[in-house]
């Protein structure tokens, strides 16, 4: 794993978030030098000599820039793109503030495009490197009182299947992988809206299943990895019939609201 991961220079956003910094830990001891953007709390950089951190605000195209420069500068290229910044706001839609949900689109879908298009210009004159988006089964299965966020990775999986098309032959991948719920901030975030289920009506992955997802994907590149497998069948299953998920929605959300009352006892 080090020898194929370790000669390499990787930027991750969403570096110091629940799932980011598991991607950045796992990466950098493998021993590949990471780029870990953030744009609140940075993780501890002295506690790796391979990780370099850099505050960025990814909704502004500018930052990009800054972003894509600096590592151009110090490491002469980029070798893999890891998108993992994002934010959800739950609630019910027609009650939602205009900016909570300008704020979901912009990081979770407009800044990813921004970014992607300026790291694709870079890849394909190095004639090499991957894209890996972070996804969602939200971006499967919808999800209600989570609507906004659902349609982000709804576009962001359409995009991905879509640019990976445009890619082929010119040495640059695009992966996207496509997680259940996760054991983050942002879950704990989710649990404390009242109509908040379906995220809970299954059991929570760790971060740290997100990031050897990551380094497998790497390694052997995929247009999509679902983790945990055992939701691929399933979730792509409701996905081919709205109408079957519309009849099973009642029992997920009961599920998950009995479920989610068991999660928020351990907060």
């Amino acid at each position: 794993m080090i020898s194929q991961l370790g000669n390499k220079v990787i930027v991750v956003t969403g570096g110091s978030g629940g799932i980011g910094s598991a991607i950045v830990k796992k990466l950098s001891n493998c021993g590949a030098a990471i780029v870990s953007a953030y744009h609140q709390n940075p993780v501890n950089e002295n506690a790796n000599k391979n990780i370099f951190c850099i505050k960025v605000n990814l909704i502004k195209p500018e930052e990009w820039e800054k972003l894509l420069s600096y590592t151009l500068k110090n490491f002469g290229r980029i070798d893999v793109l890891i998108n993992s910044a994002g934010v959800l706001e739950p609630g019910e839609f027609s009650l939602m503030q205009s900016d909570k949900i300008n704020k979901m689109i912009d990081l979770n879908f407009t800044s990813v495009l921004t970014g992607i298009q300026k790291t694709i210009v870079i890849m394909k004159t190095q004639g090499f490197g991957h894209i890996i988006n972070i996804g969602s089964l939200g971006g499967i299965v919808p999800m209600p009182y989570s609507s906004v966020y659902s349609a982000t990775k709804f576009a962001l999986r359409g995009f991905t299947f879509s640019i990976a098309e445009e890619l082929k032959g010119t040495g640059v991948n695009i992966s996207l992988i496509t997680p259940g719920s996760i054991k983050t901030k942002m879950l704990d975030y989710e649990a404390s809206n009242e109509d908040s289920a379906i995220s809970f009506s299954s059991k929570p992955i760790t971060p740290v299943k997100v990031a050897n997802a990551v380094v497998k994907i790497i390694q052997r590149p995929s247009v999509e990895t679902i983790i945990p497998r055992s939701q691929s069948i399933s979730s792509k299953l409701l996905a081919f019939s709205p109408a079957l998920f519309s009849k099973l929605y009642k029992i997920l959300h009961r599920i998950g609201i009995s479920e989610k009352k068991k999660y928020l006892l351990h907060l």
